[in-house]
């Protein structure tokens, strides 16, 4: 018999909320907002990179700064307030910000703004004007809205991001970064926002950065993988990679991921239909189940802050909602994570069926908790749940359900001593939840790409 076992009587400390997000939620130009749902997610963190693609009017270097021959001491320079506005949408739901210093990704085959600077030294006091606008307020900005600031995104993917060289982008790094931290060595600046295509490049960087001693406060990087288990093996490879650098404890933010579904050339293929079907899985429990697998592994991983690409409804990448705003299953995954998050402090799981994951948390009074189950690699099948510790007598269970028939909706509340529901199946198991003395047994029939979120609530 397969089981998960969960101790609610030994808190383990605080969940991570690893449930941040790229861009925004002002999409097409402001004729969707979808502010309302970022704070029912509880954004913590929006990076920046691609907004509103593939037309952006906000954040790129390009944008704000439009005549690279002007003069970068002089407000009248910038056109900063379609960024203004952007940012403050963001900042009124609650999240922070992570500024990517730079532009967007180009695929037509005439790039624009994807060349080196043809002026290193004039492109860092251009960024340092944004920096200072961000931080200080400069040129009626905004003070204190942006506390991490990236350097480019992706220069080791070539022309669709960088023309250059990477040793061009080295240098571009170094003079950047020593200028910000020049004007102000509180400053967060970090790169090399790799999209991991070679990982000689990563140690190119950290050596670089070493050997000319050069500022970096945190680590950022990419990767989107066909299973969650690549985000942690990488995870754990950055920071065995940054140790040996002498990069020992520091921060490292994975600010681009999501589920890749298929091979880059067949997302990529000409054949619109098999693009169409593969890019939808995102959107589906097949998605949930691996964002809400991703969000549970990571918690163990060595990883600081992580950004699901994409929050805006005009992004193929987007998985949280359809092109007209709407949440999709894979939202509902990150609102059960966002629902776990509720309970402060993170207790034991243990499971012994390969491909599913759990993650468990209660409330400071140990008289409620939760589970959220992520089943994205196994095959259907039965799982019994032994939960025991919760304080006081055992009152309810509530059991919601993401798979292809239901989206986070409360299939049961089931009192003490009644039966439990049988997950992805349309009646009631018989003499399946019982109680005593503070212990639960649950068994669930659990479908392939399903998530589930067991509340369980005490009486004093």
């Amino acid at each position: 018999m397969t089981r998960l076992t969960i101790d609610f009587a030994n808190p383990m400390g605080p969940i991570k909320p690893l449930h941040g997000v790229n861009n925004g939620p002002i999409n097409f130009g402001g004729m969707l907002n979808n502010s309302h749902r970022y704070r029912e997610l509880g954004v913590p963190w929006a990076r920046l990179h691609d907004p509103n693609w593939p037309h952006p009017r906000e954040v790129d270097v390009p944008q704000i700064f439009p005549d690279f021959d002007a003069d970068p001491a002089d407000p009248a320079s910038y056109c900063f307030g379609p960024t203004d506005d952007y940012l403050r949408s963001i900042l009124d739901t609650g999240a922070k910000i992570i500024y990517r210093l730079g532009t967007s990704i180009e695929h037509y085959s005439r790039r624009r703004y994807t060349h080196p600077p043809t002026d290193f030294a004039k492109w860092a006091r251009i960024c340092l004007g944004i920096v200072r606008h961000y931080t200080e307020g400069w040129a009626d900005g905004i003070p204190n809205a942006v506390e991490y600031w990236e350097i480019w995104n992706e220069a080791d993917i070539g022309t669709p991001m960088w023309s250059g060289t990477y040793d061009q982008y080295l240098e571009l790094y170094r003079v950047t970064a020593t200028t910000l931290k020049a004007h102000n060595p509180a400053l967060k600046v970090g790169g090399p926002v790799g999209a991991m295509l070679e990982p000689s490049d990563l140690k190119r960087f950290m050596a670089f950065c070493r050997d000319h001693r050069l500022p970096l406060d945190f680590y950022s990087w990419h990767l989107y993988a066909r299973d969650p288990g690549e985000l942690v093996t990488h995870s754990h490879r950055i920071r065995q990679l940054l140790d040996e650098h002498g990069y020992g404890g520091m921060p490292t933010f994975l600010t681009e991921w999501n589920f890749l579904p298929a091979p880059w050339p067949i997302l990529c293929s000409q054949d619109e239909f098999m693009r169409r079907e593969q890019f939808e899985k995102l959107k589906t429990e097949e998605g949930a189940a691996f964002c809400a697998s991703a969000l549970i592994r990571m918690q163990d991983a060595p990883i600081d802050i992580m950004n699901y690409y994409d929050g805006q409804a005009v992004s193929w990448f987007c998985g949280l909602f359809d092109y007209y705003g709407c949440p999709t299953k894979t939202f509902h995954a990150f609102k059960a994570f966002k629902e776990l998050l509720a309970y402060p402090q993170r207790v034991k799981a243990a499971c012994d069926v390969p491909g599913v994951d759990a993650l468990a948390a209660r409330s400071t009074d140990g008289r409620s908790g939760a589970i959220l189950l992520a089943n994205f690699g196994a095959h259907e099948g039965r799982l019994t749940i032994q939960a025991a510790g919760l304080a006081g007598t055992p009152a309810q269970t509530t059991i919601r359900l993401i798979d292809r028939d239901h989206a986070l909706q409360p299939l049961s509340a089931l009192a003490a001593g009644a039966n439990a529901f049988v997950a992805g199946q349309d009646h009631l198991g018989k003499d399946q939840v019982t109680d005593t003395s503070g212990a639960s047994t649950l068994e669930l029939m659990l479908r392939r790409h399903a998530v589930v979120l067991l509340q369980f609530e005490n009486r004093a």
